[in-house]
């Protein structure tokens, strides 16, 4: 039964409802407007692109019996595997659809045409800008021999290597595919630390020449440089991690094994430690350092090393690197999987990607070449069917006169990871001095710089070395198939010019 009201009272009631009518539409209609945009709002966020990655790893240890590198010809062969060899692929795309691959590999160097090979299929795998592929040699003295069509005097490739080199190719296609067809969203950050596992070997002997000698005041890059990639969904993340360091433990106490030399045992320790899906080694400015453990500083020598000392230097990585991600609550050097899950601050840089690269083959002329006294003395090496080839293969140019390369276009490139995240890449061994250099001629931005990139060239020092000779200087260059001369004065203002050119090059495709 309807309630009963006075009708003046009814008369009230309706004009007060009336009167609110027109607020309470427009304030169920902002509440509903504002309702849709919060849905539309969170259905942007879920559909707007981020940061992917992709990663493969695959195992690329060569058979017994293949010529062994880092010893200048093929003459050791294999006869035992100390531990396998890998090649890690990593696949990055930021949130505009660009793309960067790295390719880390577990061999002395890549001869130019299959590194040129390589990147070129990488690119129709991909589709990718050709610069943004950078492929990185580990440069382990105890892996396959790679560098045939770059030296003298060694004959064709015999079927083993000619076969390994194919096997490879194929491998690091498929790892590629796999890396692309795997993408995910992730998180990326970087972090710093430092290292001493490396000393400098430029050391001068009792008559003041500068030879392979242990040199505890000269230089090293102590910057360890690290890249960890993190899945949105939880799942396990991929590393990468730089430092500068000729892995050459190996071949002084096995010389005849396959082996990744420290970089391997540094990787195993961090993916167990990290409970890493992948870890990869990119190798820096090491031409002139190699391991601190390998040196007998009351002798002025280089000792052989021994697995003992491999597991040393190789652990001292892992645990500097791990002591550079530590999160900022955490005291400890040690990082294990639940740290994140504690709620600690991360000690990395969170980076957004912005890829970009440019790259160049500034041109660095030759010296005079050497006397030809030292070919007529190899000749007479009984020891070494290597060096007596190389003896015939350029005495014959000495009475030609003909066949003396007079420089070398050498691969350098920028990569830009982020705005303040740079990446530098050198082909060839360049010594530690370049990465203060390269630093400098960038104007102070955030750079990292990686040597043993795209091609395994020669060694490139720094002007300030030229005039005190050795290896890094001239015998390194004397077996070498294109020119047996130092470098000539010139080659720092080649490469600041190049960079200074990549630098505007990169930043301009943003304007």
């Amino acid at each position: 039964m309807s309630p009963k009201f006075p009708l003046a009272e009814l008369i009230r009631l309706e004009k007060v409802s009336a009167m609110n009518r027109p607020q309470t539409f427009l304030r169920l209609t902002a509440l509903l407007l504002g309702a849709f945009a919060l849905v539309n709002l969170r259905a942007g966020a879920a559909e707007t692109p981020t940061a992917q990655a992709g990663w493969a790893e695959v195992d690329i240890t060569p058979p017994l019996g293949i010529g062994l590198g880092g010893r200048g010809g093929p003459e050791t062969t294999a006869k035992k595997i100390l531990d396998p060899l890998f090649a890690q692929v990593l696949f990055l795309k930021d949130a505009k659809g660009a793309g960067f691959v790295l390719v880390s590999f577990d061999v002395v160097g890549l001869p130019p045409s299959l590194s040129d090979r390589l990147r070129t299929r990488i690119v129709h795998e991909l589709g990718l800008d050709y610069n943004l592929v950078v492929l990185n040699a580990s440069h382990t003295h105890s892996g396959p021999y790679m560098i045939r069509e770059m030296m003298a005097g060694v004959g064709p490739a015999p079927e083993i290597e000619v076969e390994y080199f194919k096997t490879l190719t194929d491998k690091i296609i498929s790892a590629t595919r796999a890396a692309g067809k795997n993408l995910k969203p992730v998180t990326v950050e970087t972090f710093r630390g430092t290292s001493q596992v490396a000393i400098n070997r430029r050391g001068k002997n009792k008559a003041g020449k500068v030879g392979l000698l242990p040199n505890p005041n000269g230089p090293i890059n102590e910057e360890v440089w690290v890249l960890k990639v993190s899945p949105t969904d939880g799942s396990a993340p991929a590393l990468v991690f730089s430092y500068a360091c000729h892995p050459v433990i190996v071949y002084g106490f096995a010389g005849a094994a396959i082996s990744a030399d420290f970089p391997g045992v540094t990787r195993n320790i961090l993916r167990e430690k990290l409970g890493a899906a992948q870890v990869q080694f990119v190798q820096g400015t090491a031409g002139n350092v190699r391991p601190r453990v390998t040196a007998n500083l009351e002798n002025n020598t280089f000792r052989s090393g021994g697995a003992t000392n491999l597991f040393l230097a190789g652990k001292q990585l892992a645990d500097d690197i791990l002591a550079a991600m530590k999160p900022l609550s955490q005291p400890s050097a040690t990082v294990s999987p639940s740290d994140g899950e504690r709620g600690a601050k991360s000690s990395g840089k969170k980076l957004v990607l912005n890829l970009a690269a440019a790259a160049d083959r500034p041109f660095f002329l030759r010296g005079n070449p050497p006397p030809r006294e030292i070919y007529e003395t190899m000749a007479k090496d009984a020891q070494s069917e290597f060096r007596r080839a190389v003896a015939a293969y350029w005495l014959a140019r000495y009475d030609s006169g003909e066949g003396f390369a007079k420089g070398d276009p050498w691969p350098v490139g920028l990569v830009r990871l982020a705005d303040d995240e740079w990446i530098c890449c050198f082909a060839g061994e360049p010594c530690v001095e370049w990465s203060q250099k390269v630093k400098q001629w960038l104007g102070g931005r955030n750079v990292f710089v990686w040597g043993y990139s795209q091609q395994g060239l020669t060694y490139l020092p720094t002007e300030a070395l030229l005039p005190e000779g050795g290896y890094e200087v001239d015998e390194c260059n004397y077996a070498r198939a294109q020119s047996p001369a130092r470098f000539a004065p010139g080659i720092e203002d080649a490469v600041r010019r190049s960079l200074r050119r990549q630098l505007a090059f990169v930043e301009a495709r943003d304007k």
